[in-house]
Order: C-alpha cells, then structure tokens, then sequence
C-alpha cells in the first residue's frame, strides 16, 4: 500500500479518532503558547493530508510533499529535503513543522542533520514543531513495519546524544492508541527553539 489513495484513507480516519485529534490538539496548544510571539508563517515540510493546515495555528501556510498535490491549500510538490523552494515562497517561515514526516523517515543520524540545516539555511526559522512515535512492546527496535507496509523510524534515541549549537529541544510524550496504529503507541513531540 506504502503511501497511496487506501494510506491517506486510513490516515484520514486516524486523524479523527477522538485520542489522536484531542492529543494533537492538546500538542498544537502547547506549541502556540510556547512560540507565541512569533509570526506564525508556517512551512509544512512532507504536509501529507495537511493536518497542521487543518488544525494549527498560523497566519501564513505552505505545505511541501511530493505525495499529497491537491490535498493541502497553499502546497508545493516539491523534495522537502531541498530547501531551494523557500525562496520562492511569498513569506518568511518563521516556523516549520514536520508532522511524523522526519522522524518517521529518517534515521536519528540523517534526521538531526537535516535539523541544522533547516535552521542553518533559512534564518527566518525560528521555532519547529516535529513528531514522532514509539511503540511500548517495540521500544529497543530503531525500525519498525507498519500498516501499509511501510517502514518507520521509532523515537527512541536520547536527547541528550543531539545537542545542537543552533536549536533547543523540548519533548512531550503521549500515549496515543488508534485503531490504524495500534493500542501501545507513544507519541514523541519535539518543540525545537532556536537560541
């Protein structure tokens, strides 16, 4: 299945579940509070279905995927991965936000260095907003298989490993049992600040 029409379908459902929507919600609360006096001219790096366009807060919005053309107002078809396209856009992201796309994706290593170049590469980036999950029966394995066989990086790594010169970060875990994904996830959000 990997992430075709039957994918977004079950995602969409996911999203809905009434779990899942509150604790997102709760998660896009916290992130406004904490960044709240910035400009809030979001870039959505892999947008998906557009749930951050959907729910969170902002006054500019562009979402970046190659997967998702027609899903997202404001979308890119673009590689988020390169950063090119934010000069085309007609705003400054002062934040970006990468809802399960990175950390899911990516592993630890690859993932943190595309963190610093986000911040490195676009000075405007003030703040992100990036999740992630684990699964409690499976939190020693870095990989894991998943609905739509798809393959995804757990967040699992310690923090402590990632100390960057550029960006803070602040993590908030969740349980969040879905039907699409299972009764014994966590999910792992990350509030990244730059210094």
């Amino acid at each position: 299945m990997a992430y075709d029409e039957s994918f977004y379908k079950l995602y969409s459902n996911y999203l809905e579940e009434k779990i899942v929507r509150r604790n997102h919600d709760l998660v896009f609360k916290y992130f406004q509070n904490f960044a709240q006096n910035s400009d809030f001219s979001v870039i959505d790096l892999g947008c998906g279905l557009g749930e951050y366009s959907a729910y969170g807060h902002y006054v500019f919005y562009a979402g970046v995927d190659l997967n998702s053309a027609g899903r997202v107002n404001n979308f890119i078809k673009a590689d988020y991965h390169d950063l090119k396209f934010i000069q085309d856009l007609s705003f400054k992201p002062r934040i970006f936000v990468s809802l399960f796309s990175i950390e899911c994706c990516h592993s630890v290593k690859d993932k943190y260095a595309f963190y610093e170049k986000i911040f490195a590469e676009i000075p405007s980036i003030e703040f992100g907003l990036v999740s992630g999950f684990f699964y409690e029966s499976k939190r020693q394995l870095e990989t894991v298989g998943e609905t739509g066989d798809i393959v995804s990086h757990q967040t699992i790594e310690d923090p402590s490993v990632h100390i960057s010169n550029l960006f803070s970060e602040l993590r908030i875990y969740l349980k969040t049992p879905s039907k699409m994904f299972s009764e014994d996830v966590i999910e792992v959000w990350k509030i990244l600040s730059r210094y």
